[in-house]
């Protein structure tokens, strides 16, 4: 009997998971919606396992400079995008850990930023940015016998 609890329980709360984690996607797609009519999105990401993890979104205009941004920082789904405009007016590639620490930004926050200057540069000199791997799909490598 307890283990049909257990599985209730589990079900339960994989389908929850899943709910919450369908809302934050919207939020995160109607944020990029918002910013996309305003100009081209850069887009910065920490991820974070047991300690908060960030995303950075920056509309930037055509001369590269930020026209506004969006950041969302949390350990759990349930953290929702708010406004970011400390680097309103600043071209994206000059943004720096000085100017992240100058406003005392979080460190999951200053990664994030950072790591959106870093795409910027990549996609503007030609480049592609590579997505890490998930956890299954290190998995999945490792398990490969090739």
């Amino acid at each position: 009997m307890n283990l049909l609890v257990l599985g209730i329980l589990f079900i339960t709360a994989f389908i929850l998971q899943y709910a919450l984690t369908f809302v934050q996607m919207s939020s995160f797609k109607k944020s990029y919606a918002e910013l996309r009519r305003k100009g081209r999105v850069v887009i910065g990401r920490k991820k974070g396992a047991a300690r908060a993890g960030a995303i950075v979104m920056f509309a930037i205009d055509n001369n590269d400079k930020v026209i506004t941004g969006e950041a969302m920082q949390g350990v759990t789904v349930l953290a929702r995008f708010k406004k970011f405009d400390y680097f309103d007016g600043i071209k994206v590639g000059t943004i720096n850990r000085d100017d992240c620490k100058a406003i005392r930004l979080s460190s999951s926050l200053t990664s994030a930023v950072l790591d959106g200057v870093v795409n910027y540069k990549t996609i503007s000199a030609g480049g592609e940015v590579e997505m890490e791997q998930s956890p299954f799909g290190k998995l999945a490598k490792k398990l490969k016998f090739n």
